[in-house]
């Protein structure tokens, strides 16, 4: 029996002063009398009589004994049976994937997890420990050897669910090293809900892992992709494509429903009935015009039953998609660029060709919608560089914002490239010839092409975008009439695209962390699609956000007015199928009986108080009994 207050049971001592009052002799009453004659006898007796007497068994002996025993051990707080060795450290691994968000019987499975956490921490053995391992894409330790079961208890307040799958493994593997070395009896526990594919190999060596289930099974019906494409026949409409799953024991009658973001009334709807474990297409034609700001509106699809009810997870009920016109990337051609840039530029489908100058921009009233885009300086640049992505060529001055552009060079040799780097992906400058060069210095610059007379192609890194700078006139070289000119030019649009759909954030999965570049020390606040305010401050550029794994878009709002947004959605069938079934494996076999359902680890004291109350009970009976018969 392990007892969470064991300190308590000194108030077992109460039994020694219990037994010393049954076993002294009643006191006699001093009188006075007319003569001690007739006393002498007694006197004699009573000088030669002890002042206690032999213990004698009594039924309110027994009863107040009873309660002095059931008293301490109610508040000793026995809590069932201690396997665990004094010492002993315990890890437990919570699964935070978006499958434990689901709710069975009004209950999540996490917080089913975090309760069964809650009780091992309450049941530590005397000097043991324990660490609380995040399992998600990637295992994080929440809490490291703790003993405190506050502190463990307000980790494990703040544990939420993640959209990235478990790896349970990785997680598993890394609990096992931080008990290497640990006294006997420590042990891994996994809270998991099962609801994953593959299997879990529990080969971590003398480490002990136990797996435990939490959570039943549960009907669910699911988003699993959504897509817009513009039509070609009008750019203002567009084709909604939705691929819904269920998984239940019955066929299930849905309402798929879409609207823009900000915007309560449908632009489209259809009723689907879908049998258990298929999928279903859903295809919408629907107008997608550009607000009053030019910007292209986000759409929502939503999912919901005809007879009104709810599903275990309603995170997956939601998906948010850009709309076709925000794939269509704006490219501001600033000044006058070379032929062959402009006949790659107009040869995508996708971009909208804008020619201007700086001038123009600087007319540009301060008061309206900044531009976004990308944009491709020939000769002369701003001072300073613009929000978002830049290309700069052939730059006519000493500067471009932060790098410097040195003299002019004739018939620089190729030395580098750096074929890692996504803008020269499936390039290649080995026969590339240059007439002249002005290379490219400077400490924030980063050089993805380098010659014998300097760096040929940098990139400038910001917080709210990325300037990619050619030290060359491309007209001057034959490098126009060699496929890695065209692919180098599409790298850079497809980039800047993707940039720009995503908001301006990196793309991330369902309750990750959001991070929105921001100068270094700015404020930066999220709206989340519930109405909550969640704010960060910017650290090396960089503000990250967390966020609760809620479907929907994040608007983030810059301290200096810069506004960016995310969009999240789950969209992961295997996370969305709520069914167990991890297989458990131990040296390669399918280890029987290994996945257990997971059990709090319920205290016995209410039980032991309930005892004391009825013998509490019996004595105040036993007593108006003997005085009712004296």
């Amino acid at each position: 029996m392990t007892f969470l207050a064991p300190w308590n049971l000194a108030w077992l001592g109460l039994l020694v002063p219990l037994g010393i009052l049954y076993v002294l002799k009643r006191r006699r009453q001093e009188r006075p009398v007319g003569s001690t004659l007739l006393w002498e006898q007694a006197l004699r007796d009573l000088r030669a009589e002890r002042p206690w007497k032999r213990l004698t068994p009594q039924v309110s002996l027994l009863l107040q004994a009873l309660v002095i025993v059931a008293g301490s051990l109610a508040l000793a707080r026995p809590a069932g049976v201690g396997r665990a060795p004094r010492g002993a450290r315990t890890v437990v691994v919570l699964d935070v994937s978006a499958s434990m968000g689901a709710r069975v019987d009004g209950e999540r499975r996490l917080d089913r997890a975090t309760a069964v956490a809650r009780s091992i921490a309450d049941a530590l053995p005397p000097g043991g420990e324990l660490m609380i391992v995040e399992a998600s894409a990637d295992p994080v330790v929440r809490s490291p050897f703790e003993r405190d079961a506050t502190a463990l208890g307000r980790t494990l307040d703040a544990v939420q669910v993640r959209g990235a799958r478990a790896d349970l493994e990785s997680a598993v593997a890394l609990a096992a090293d931080r008990l290497q070395g640990a006294p006997a009896g420590s042990r891994v526990v996994v809270l998991t809900d099962a609801a994953l594919d593959g299997t879990l190999a529990l080969d971590a060596g003398a480490v002990s892992v136990e797996v435990q289930r939490v959570g039943g099974e549960a009907a669910n019906s699911a988003i699993v992709d959504a897509d817009a494409r513009a039509r070609t026949d009008d750019p203002d409409r567009a084709d909604l494509f939705a691929r819904i799953t269920h998984h239940g024991p019955s066929t299930a009658d849905l309402y798929v429903t879409a609207h823009l973001v900000g915007q309560e009334a449908a632009i489209a709807s259809r009723r689907v009935r879908i049998a258990p474990d298929t999928v279903e297409s859903v295809l919408f034609t629907v107008d997608l015009p550009p607000d009053a700001a030019g910007r292209s509106p986000v759409v929502e699809l939503s999912l919901a039953a005809a007879d009104g009810s709810t599903d275990a997870l309603p995170e997956d009920d939601r998906a948010v998609v850009p709309s076709p016109g925000r794939g269509k990337l704006p490219v501001f051609l600033v000044g006058t660029a070379p032929a062959a840039v402009e006949r790659v530029v107009r040869a995508d489908a996708r971009v909208e060709v804008f020619r201007t100058s700086l001038a123009r921009l600087a007319e540009r009233d301060p008061d309206a919608p900044p531009l976004e885009g990308l944009f491709v300086y020939t000769g002369d640049v701003p001072a300073e560089a613009p929000a978002g992505d830049s290309v700069v060529i052939a730059p006519a001055g000493d500067r471009v914002f932060e790098l410097e552009v040195g003299e002019e060079t004739a018939a620089p040799q190729v030395l580098t490239w750096d074929e890692a780097d996504p803008r020269l992906r499936f390039t290649s400058f080995r026969d590339v010839h240059l007439a002249t060069l002005r290379p490219l210095v400077g400490p924030a610059a980063r050089a993805l092409v380098t010659t014998s007379g300097g760096s040929a192609i940098a990139t400038i890194a910001r917080s709210d975008g990325e300037t990619t700078v050619l030290g060359f006139d491309p007209t001057r070289s034959d490098w126009p009439r060699q496929p890695s000119f065209v692919v180098f030019f599409r790298n850079l649009l497809e980039r800047a695209r993707e940039r720009r759909a995503a908001g301006g954030v990196p793309p991330g999965t369902l309750g990750e962390p959001l991070r929105v570049p921001a100068p270094e020390g700015a404020t930066v606040a999220v709206e989340t699609p519930g109405g909550e305010t969640l704010s960060a401050v910017s650290r090396g550029g960089l503000a990250v956000v967390p966020i609760p794994a809620e479907p929907g878009v994040f608007r983030a709002r810059v301290e200096g007015g810069a506004e960016r947004f995310a969009l999240r959605s789950l969209l992961d069938a295997e996370e969305s199928d709520l069914r167990p079934r991890l297989e458990v494996t131990r040296g390669g076999e399918r280890a029987t009986g290994a996945l257990v359902e997971a059990e709090e680890h319920a205290e016995s004291w209410p039980w032991v108080a309930g005892l004391l109350l009825v013998l509490l009970l019996a004595e105040v009976a036993w007593a108006s009994r003997r005085e009712a018969a004296a």
